[in-house]
């Protein structure tokens, strides 16, 4: 039985079982990973995941939900049994109205790649060979590389009691690497990754390269004075604030909780009038597009940011519902073993590029900072949408239009909404790359502002 068949005959099931409405997401994952670090491979695994995610609703809107990882007709039904055990006796949901009704959904384009889905372990231990030894081969100072080769098979299917019978599939590939090189002083780090539905578009080759070339030009960083600098962010830091952008503003739920930077605001001058970002599921570009979401409401482009406008936030049924709206096919799907969000986010961002080459970015810097990614970031005022963490990897200090030294890394604490509302230039389609919910250009900003040092 395919797993779309078992999450309808499963609906069928909690129906005649008492449920006035029901939904099951059914999921299937198989993923690959070998990591490795300091030259040497030291795990290889892969995992075969399945899950049941049942969710049924009884008289007076009482809700319950149960998560199982087998479809064996005991322990389906064992499921349901205490899914609507635990809706009997939860309080009454005022705000849920119904779960979506079935609508034609238009296929997107090719998401599963049986190439990717059948990369065995023997071809990513390979690959990751090619990495550590075009890394040592470019320089004598470059001392080993860390990182790892991830494959994901996916399949997602939803049904509901109104109809909805929904599936998508889809595949995804990464490879990363953080290299370091040394030679007397202290170590430069360079940082690559690479995404990819189709294992082939992963060259392992031009990875090690470019990470190499930045571990061996960042050695001996220099610490730089605290405060503001222009800042020139590469696609990997900037989808660290479009990511924040949909958590704490763009998502419906934080909206309704009036705890969104967004509030009151919609509709108005808030972010540089060169930042066009939409959202579209359905946009082959991305990383993950889909058909339909988690709930198998079609999927469509919805407008966040239009010249610096905020326009639209993302929704799911039960946040569109509660306002009379229609969902805008933002539920996320329930995959990986009953630990899924409820928080409607866009999952398909897309920043229009610009004109500038990473080259004219740097040349229009009269004193900044090249930055490859951030990480350890956490909001500290999310309802201002302001955020704290630290530059990570090769970081560079630009005087006159030209890299001057590498810097030590640094601490920042910024808002969104002033980064993003103060840019210089964005960066071409050269620029441009796939995180996991976006894919978008380098971007310059005119501050930057850093609040703390490092000792490496």
């Amino acid at each position: 039985m395919s797993l779309l068949d078992t999450a309808k005959k499963t609906v069928d099931e909690a129906v005649k079982k008492g449920a006035r409405q029901a939904e099951v997401a059914a999921f299937s994952v198989r993923e690959a990973l070998t990591r490795y670090t300091k030259n040497v491979i030291h795990q290889n695994v892969v995992s075969d995941d399945f899950g049941l995610v049942l969710k049924v609703v009884v008289e007076g809107n009482r809700i319950g939900s149960v998560a199982i990882d087998s479809r064996e007709k005991n322990a389906v039904s064992n499921g349901l049994e205490m899914a609507l055990s635990m809706a009997k006796v939860s309080r009454p949901d005022p705000d849920f109205k119904t779960f979506p009704e079935s609508k034609t959904i238009a296929p997107v384009g090719a998401t599963y790649c049986k190439e990717t889905a059948e990369f065995s372990p023997e071809d990513m231990a390979l690959a990751v060979k090619t990495v550590i030894e075009t890394a040592l081969d470019q320089n004598k100072n470059v001392k080993w590389s860390a990182g790892a080769y991830t494959t994901t098979a996916t399949k997602y299917c939803i049904a509901n009691s109104l109809g909805v019978a929904a599936e998508n599939d889809f595949t995804v590939a990464y490879l990363d690497t953080i290299t370091r090189a040394q030679s007397t002083g202290q170590e430069g780090s360079g940082y690559r990754i690479k995404r990819s539905r189709d294992v082939k578009e992963i060259d392992p080759v031009t990875i090690a390269k470019d990470a190499a070339k930045d571990a061996v030009e960042s050695m001996n960083p220099k610490q730089i004075p605290l405060g503001e600098y222009e800042a020139i962010f590469k696609p990997e830091a900037v989808s660290i604030f479009t990511g924040f952008l949909g958590r704490l503003g763009f998502s419906s739920k934080v909206y309704q909780q009036g705890q969104s930077f967004l509030r009151g605001k919609l509709g108005t001058l808030m972010f540089d009038e060169k930042l066009t970002l939409c959202d579209n599921g359905r946009d082959m570009n991305t990383l993950t597009p889909m058909a339909s979401d988690g709930e198998g409401v079609p999927k469509r482009a919805v407008m966040l940011i239009n010249r610096g406008v905020p326009e639209n936030l993302c929704y799911d049924s039960y946040t569109a519902l509660k306002e009379n709206r229609e969902s805008t096919g933002h539920a996320l799907p329930k995959v990986g073993r009953g630990f899924f969000s409820e928080m409607p986010m866009p999952m398909n961002e897309v920043i229009s590029s610009g004109d500038a080459s990473i080259d004219e970015l740097i040349e229009d810097t009269k004193r900044g900072v090249l930055i490859t990614r951030l990480h350890y970031v956490n909001p500290t005022k999310p309802d201002q949408a302001i955020i704290s963490g630290m530059t990570n990897d090769a970081i560079w200090l630009i005087e006159k239009g030209e890299i001057k030294h590498p810097t030590l890394q640094m601490r920042f604490t910024e808002s969104v909404i002033r980064i993003l509302g103060n840019i210089d230039l964005l960066g071409d389609k050269s620029t441009l790359e796939q995180t996991p919910s976006c894919i978008m250009p380098a971007i310059k900003t005119r501050f930057f502002r850093f609040t703390g040092h490092t000792e490496f």
